[in-house]
């Protein structure tokens, strides 16, 4: 078979758009690393700690800080507010406001508080912690989805499903012209 013939078949076309597909996702997920200057810059709110401002199943766009000077903290009543800083907590990331800040033998120190928690429920964040500043841009519910797929087991499970179930409708076609193929050459001889 030549290999013009091999590009003209169905399942080649379906190969490449696949490889479009993820070469595209990979552009973009590192594009944005790359502009936003994080590892983050898009995040799903895994909690209300955030209410009114954000509900858990926001998607917020997230941004590196290269000065941490930089960052406001302030309390949600103050005016303007404190930066919303995503920082990494003991397992997961956290999206709190920045309402203090403060030197500790020569690092920066946070003091963050979630807009909806209980007043005295501060927590402290060194300044290695901190993974960036929800930019003011969010998209609600989005996010959700992003949390049904959190644990790595749902994503690898639900990638594999998506492979098999491309692989199976790329079969059935051509199973059904072999069968045909078959019945026809059957009925020549007959």
């Amino acid at each position: 078979m030549k290999l013009p013939e091999v590009f003209k078949r169905d399942y080649m076309y379906t190969v490449i758009m696949i490889l479009i597909v993820l070469l595209t996702v990979f552009i973009f997920w590192y594009g944005m690393r790359f502009f936003f200057r994080t590892e983050h810059p898009i995040l799903a709110v895994a909690s209300g700690s955030m209410e009114p401002v954000l509900y858990k199943g926001d998607l917020i766009l997230v941004e590196g800080i290269q000065n941490l000077s930089d960052i406001h903290a302030a309390s949600e009543d103050a005016d303007p507010p404190g930066d919303i800083l995503v920082y990494q907590g003991a397992r997961d990331l956290i999206v709190h406001r920045a309402v203090d800040k403060k030197i500790v033998n020569g690092r920066q120190v946070f003091i963050t508080h979630g807009d909806a928690n209980q007043a005295g429920a501060l927590e402290q964040v060194d300044e290695d912690s901190v993974v960036g500043r929800y930019t003011g841009i969010k998209v609600p519910v989005l996010g959700h989805v992003a949390l049904f797929f959190n644990p790595l087991e749902v994503k690898v499970a639900f990638i594999a499903l998506w492979i098999i179930a491309l692989i199976i409708l790329e079969l059935v076609p051509w199973i059904r012209k072999s069968f045909r193929r078959d019945d026809t050459e059957e009925s020549l001889y007959k």
